[in-house]
């Protein structure tokens, strides 16, 4: 990159003064710049409609490290650091606890030993103790120089975000603010990525457009999802997209935050500049692609900016507005419906087969769980094994994880070369299956945004 490549004025992007809480002292173990090293933090709602959240999380966190072990080319076991966070809700909505820190350790064995230990129970009012558990792991002992990420799943909002009978409508109990919260992670270069369990989440008023902002401000991505057996795929195929992204952080990022911190000029203007510079160069990264569930409105872009902009949930809550109508897509939503058709149908089917000609015809009640494999019609998206950036071909990753079951959710579409894939042979392209697929193909402007406001958030810190 250019020497020259300077960055802009934070406004808009949720550049606020951040540093509210005082900074734990620092860890004996800073890191070492000379290597490849990740932090990586789960914040695991464990309140009653998460059970099967915890038991995919519990069953696959060995086969989650080792693929990011691989992929991610890190070069020892110490390299790769997992944290635990658990939650709940502050009493007296909940009586167990509030949060269990189970702080870093590169044992996955004790990463899945604790897991193991945690189930799904209690939760009172919608809103949860999300809060709490965001201050947790930004206060755990990170790494210098190690990339930083966290994974949030859940599928309900924190306190304070206007929810209807939230207990502590005030905000969390323990005085802490998520935006504020989000902003110190940014500075600290600590990546969130949010894993939305939907479709409980989206019966919250608010609940989507905040965590829509909360990624944004610390430059991460939100992925719905249907089902907890895409949670794998969502966390491995996140996680190497961070890496890349991190790797040119850490080359361009002091050019990109003088542009922006130091000349004043604007995040899109200093992104635009640096996607051409690094698409003339052939950069190609990692992304994580996929269909969104979501329908746009201006209520909902109107109220993510806003979250993203207040420096406080008190200050964003009263210029919140009402979306209309369904958050879900015609096209999810139509898909549900002939998947809701065809799991009466079949049940129907089979229970005329097995009854007896003489016996009164019953009615026949739908199950309520149907199959996860019909869950929607999406396809697979059917982009080439290989992508150009100006006529040159990017090299396709080794990396291969069965995607039959390949995460669904974000916020991206496009192009490149597929890296989820279960089988060699095309898979057709209305299997109703959702999928999520992991492409190495060239960067694109989102990233390059995401790469300018995490400069800009670190040096603003520094």
């Amino acid at each position: 990159m250019d020497e020259d490549m300077n960055m802009d004025a934070a406004s808009g992007y949720g550049l606020q003064p951040a540093f509210q809480h005082q900074p734990p002292p620092p860890p004996a173990n800073q890191g070492d710049p000379s290597r490849k090293q990740l932090d990586l933090v789960f914040i695991q709602d464990c309140t009653g409609s998460q059970g099967t959240y915890i038991s995919s999380a519990t069953k696959n966190i060995e086969s989650i490290c080792a693929h990011i072990f691989e992929s991610g080319k890190l070069q020892a076991m110490e390299d790769l650091r997992v944290g635990l966070v658990a939650f709940r809700d502050h009493p007296p909505q909940d009586h167990t606890y509030v949060t269990k820190n189970f702080g870093f350790s590169s044992d996955i064995s004790a990463v899945h030993k604790n897991l193991s230990t945690l189930y799904a129970s209690g939760g009172g009012d919608g809103p949860e103790a999300v809060t709490a558990a965001l201050a947790e792991a930004l206060n755990m002992e990170w790494r210098e120089y190690a990339s930083k990420m966290v994974v949030l799943i859940a599928d309900a909002p924190p306190h304070g975000i206007g929810e209807y009978g939230d207990g502590f409508e005030e905000g969390s109990p323990d005085g802490h603010d998520p935006l504020q919260l989000a902003r110190e992670m940014a500075g600290r270069g600590i990546t969130l990525f949010f894993v939305a369990c939907e479709p409980a989440l989206s019966g919250y008023s608010y609940a989507t457009d905040f965590y829509q902002a909360l990624t944004s401000i610390t430059s991460g991505l939100m992925l719905p999802l249907l089902t907890a057996d895409l949670l794998t795929h969502a966390i491995v195929g996140s996680v190497l997209e961070n890496l890349d992204m991190e790797r040119l952080v850490r080359e361009v990022g002091n050019a990109v935050a003088q542009r922006i911190l130091g000349n004043n000029e604007s995040v899109d203007d200093v992104a635009r500049e640096l996607h051409e510079k690094l698409l003339l160069r052939n950069e190609s990264t990692k992304k994580v692609v996929i269909e969104s569930i979501y329908r746009e409105s201006e209520e909902a872009k109107h109220n993510v900016a806003v979250f993203t902009q207040a420096g406080s949930l008190k200050e964003a809550v009263p210029q919140l507005k009402r979306v209309s109508g369904t958050r879900f897509t015609e096209k999810y939503l139509n898909a549900r419906h002939a998947m809701n058709r065809s799991s009466y149908s079949s049940y129907t089917s089979y229970s005329s087969a097995r009854s007896v000609p003489a016996s009164p015809v019953k009615p026949v009640v739908p199950p309520s769980s149907p199959p996860r494999k019909v869950v929607t019609d999406f396809a697979a998206f059917g982009a080439p094994k290989t992508a150009s950036v100006f006529g040159t071909k990017v090299a396709q990753t080794p990396f291969s994880l069965a995607g039959g079951k390949a995460a669904f959710g974000g916020m991206r579409m496009g192009g490149g070369a597929r890296a989820f894939d279960e089988d060699e042979e095309e898979e057709p392209a209305d299997d109703g299956r959702q999928k999520v697929e992991l492409r190495e193909d060239s960067i694109s402007l989102d990233q390059a945004r995401r790469i300018a406001m995490q400069s800009a958030w670190r040096s603003a810190r520094s």
